[in-house]
């Protein structure tokens, strides 16, 4: 199946070749009606709009009656924001070629960008009985009525599609997004065991079962869905990734590895499922596979920041700072908003010394992803080792504000105050930590191991040991 979609791809991209060259040298080739069709999709599929419509022009030249072309050039103004031309050119065709599903669809489709919402689900409410497809037009029904925030409607008819094709991934989607804004799971998982009940062999069920069951974090009922759909069908390639990632969620990470060979097995490599198979022998400290597949997987995609991200974690973890500040840096070009990325190289420039360096690039973290414990610790501690304690207390400050409740941030803070002679402050920090976690009070004597011969520090810890035990 792959082969096939490779071998038509590039028998595509050879006929695009020949059609730019016949234009760059005024060239008048000949091309047949359907190969003119086969590469305005291309430039379509491309997202190279523009390019499109200029080979849409063209081919109406030579083909001017064409419907099918027609369409296309009126999905191609569509997207060249020439919205006006293109719903004419759709309207006029409609006309031409009354109850023509494909028309149909791109016409509402671009009546709701132009705000006709009402109009476009009047159209396909009538059309209904007469479609083939009828998840397609169940599917866009759901749209128009999300977008007119009737979400009651929306829902029937995103449900209605799935019911036709239990494997419709935008519809899916579209559920799962109204679940999580509407917090309706229980309403969601009962849509599909009912669907379950009525067929207990359709492997889509199952795993759109275990989809629910792993957004709600229940990772073993998800484990055992996607197992019946494997079951059902041992070659459902999306069923066995996500087993992967349950596994995963459940620490499992030899099942994990299997999965995801599993996943392999069925669709071929790519760098998605390469980059879940590093991330499993990652967990299981197997470095040196988990880099061969981080580096498959930017081999495959040089734009997937997720394997150069996995680069640059290997490196960390083998002492590698230089190299592993290469990878990461080649992650935040791609993707320069995920924390996870700032905090690896962070974690690299300080293992080189590069103080500054990282309290800059944790600072970034901080701004893009307030709450995360580590970034606000580690900050303070490159603050502490230069005694900015000043410095190093405003960061800790700044992490309370997102985790209130964490006692190691006042275990932090007592020893900060002590630092500066502000012991009213620590002593009440030093209460409030102990309140929140008493065990952490080790933590104090790490970070100062002076602070034991401090008498009020201890008898504060003394007495809450007591009081606990009293308790």
């Amino acid at each position: 199946m792959t082969g096939d979609f490779e071998n038509e791809w590039e028998n595509d991209k050879e006929l695009v070749e020949r059609f730019e060259n016949s234009l760059k040298s005024n060239l008048d080739l000949y091309f047949e009606e359907e190969e003119l069709e086969d590469i305005i999709r291309f430039y379509f599929d491309q997202q190279k709009f523009m390019k499109a419509l200029k080979a849409s022009n063209h081919a109406l030249e030579k083909f001017p009656y064409s419907i099918e072309i027609k369409l296309m050039k009126g999905q191609c103004l569509i997207f060249n924001d020439e919205l006006d031309e293109g719903l004419e050119i759709l309207e006029n065709i409609n006309n031409l070629s009354p109850n023509n599903e494909e028309i149909i669809l791109a016409l509402t489709n671009a009546m709701l960008l132009a705000g006709n919402v009402k109009e476009a689900i009047s159209i396909l409410e009538d059309f209904l009985p007469l479609a083939v497809d009828k998840a397609e037009i169940f599917y866009s029904l759901g749209n128009f009525y999300r977008a007119e925030d009737n979400t009651e409607k929306a829902l029937y008819y995103y449900k209605e599609c799935v019911k036709m094709k239990i494997n419709h991934e935008d519809a899916l989607f579209q559920l799962a997004m109204i679940t999580e804004e509407e917090g309706s799971f229980d309403e969601i998982l009962q849509f599909y065991q009912e669907f379950i009940d009525q067929d207990p062999y359709s492997a889509g069920a199952w795993y759109n079962l275990g989809v629910v069951y792993n957004r709600l974090g229940r990772f073993e009922e998800a484990i055992k869905a996607y197992d019946y759909a494997l079951i059902i069908d041992d070659s459902f390639s999306s069923a066995y990734f996500n087993l992967g990632n349950a596994y995963m969620n459940t620490q499992e990470f030899e099942l994990a590895l299997e999965a995801y060979q599993n996943t392999i097995n069925c669709e071929g490599i790519n760098s998605e499922n390469c980059c879940y198979m590093a991330a499993a022998y990652e967990k299981l400290d197997q470095i040196d596979q988990a880099f061969k597949y981080f580096k498959k997987s930017a081999k495959l995609d040089p734009e997937y920041e997720d394997a150069w991200f996995g680069l640059g974690m290997c490196m960390l973890k083998r002492d590698k700072f230089f190299e592993s500040i290469h990878y990461f840096k080649k992650a935040i070009k791609l993707s320069n908003e995920n924390a996870n990325f700032w905090v690896g190289l962070a974690d690299a420039e300080y293992n080189l010394g590069n103080l500054q360096a990282s309290a800059e690039a944790y600072e970034e973290a901080i701004n893009l992803e307030p709450g995360i414990l580590e970034t606000y610790v580690n900050l303070s501690i490159i603050y502490f080792d230069q005694n900015r304690f000043e410095e190093a207390i405003d960061v800790i400050n700044e992490g309370l504000e997102e985790l209130p409740e964490e006692a190691e941030f006042y275990y932090r803070l007592v020893v900060f105050h002590i630092k500066i002679g502000k012991y009213k402050e620590a002593f009440t920090n030093l209460e409030n930590a102990l309140t929140l976690d008493f065990e952490k009070h080790t933590l104090l004597y790490e970070l100062m191991p002076e602070i034991k011969h401090q008498k009020a520090i201890f008898k504060i810890i003394t007495q809450f040991k007591d009081s606990s035990k009293k308790a």
